[in-house]
């Protein structure tokens, strides 16, 4: 399969309850890197909000899917397992290709690194700590903004090997997945050095002027993209009436209505063609065609 970019992000409208304490901070952003080195997606840039995360995937739809399932999968059930009300957790992401149109990437990664500052925060991209904003276009010796602890104090990294498995738990918050050994760690957090491919970043934009003119985000190019990305989203319907329209085109296309009777083949044709004429989104035609969400991801296009 080609690899391209992809755009992970989830409806802040659409979800709830994402980030709640500053732990959950530490943790959405570990289980980027845990989703990294797990899934052969790269990850360009990201940043986290309190409402939703945005990240600039590199690979092949399939790959970036499995990163959107994994990180969904792992998070909710972390919230669940932390909070008393971690059953409150609504987190629905979704993985819009950005195609081959060179000014709408440079939209997309620019989006994924200024949320902090876009949505009202008192902080520039560079300074802020739970994206990584601050690592892209430097020249000269810096110090990442990941080193610092709390009273501004430089601390020195250590590998994620030296560990112990305790250490290990309550980093990652995970017992089925590990990060490599050789990957730095430092005051809570997976460093992203470790995998986030900040050359892809810069050759986006080649220079750093171009860089410095997209920083700058005019709402023009922002309604651009938004509107891509509900356009790419598809429609919720009513789950009576969408029910309706599927059996209808069950019925057109195989002669019966229930979709239980379809074979996976059948099962596929059928959710491509509730996509192209009725735009549903990808959650609403998974569950009327009985595939997993995945799936439909990767046989629609």
């Amino acid at each position: 399969m080609n690899k391209q970019y992809y755009h992970l992000c989830a409806k802040g409208a659409d979800s709830r309850n994402f980030i709640l304490s500053k732990a959950d901070y530490y943790t959405a952003f570990n289980y980027i890197a845990l989703c990294a080195a797990n899934t052969d997606a790269v990850v360009v840039s990201f940043s986290i909000e309190d409402s939703h995360p945005h990240i600039l995937l590199w690979g092949t739809r399939e790959e970036c899917t499995r990163f959107m399932v994994l990180f969904e999968s792992l998070y909710t059930h972390y919230a669940a397992s932390s909070r008393k009300s971690g059953s409150d957790i609504i987190l629905r992401c979704e993985v819009y290709p950005i195609g081959d149109d060179l000014d709408y990437l440079r939209n997309v990664a620019v989006y994924t690194i200024i949320q902090p500052t876009k949505d009202g925060k008192s902080i520039m991209p560079y300074d802020y700590q739970w994206g990584t904003g601050s690592m892209y276009f430097r020249t000269g010796n810096y110090t990442p903004v990941w080193l610092f602890d709390d009273e501004g104090l430089i601390c020195q990294p250590v590998s994620f090997g030296t560990l112990s498995a305790r250490e290990k738990r309550i980093l990652l918050h995970s017992r089925n997945y590990l990060i490599p050994d050789n990957w730095l760690v430092c005051n809570g957090f997976v460093l992203p050095y470790n995998y986030v491919d900040v050359k892809r970043f810069e050759l986006v934009y080649g220079t750093c002027n171009c860089f410095r003119v997209f920083l700058s985000s005019p709402r023009k190019r922002e309604d651009m993209m938004l509107s891509r990305m509900a356009e790419y989203r598809g429609v919720t319907m009513e789950d009576l009436e969408a029910r309706r329209i599927c059996g209808d085109q069950c019925r057109q296309l195989f002669g019966v209505k229930d979709t239980r009777k379809l074979d996976s083949s059948q099962r596929v044709t059928l959710a491509q063609q509730l996509r192209r004429q009725f735009k549903l989104t990808f959650r609403q035609i998974s569950m009327l065609v009985r595939l997993p969400e995945s799936e439909v991801r990767a046989f629609i296009h």
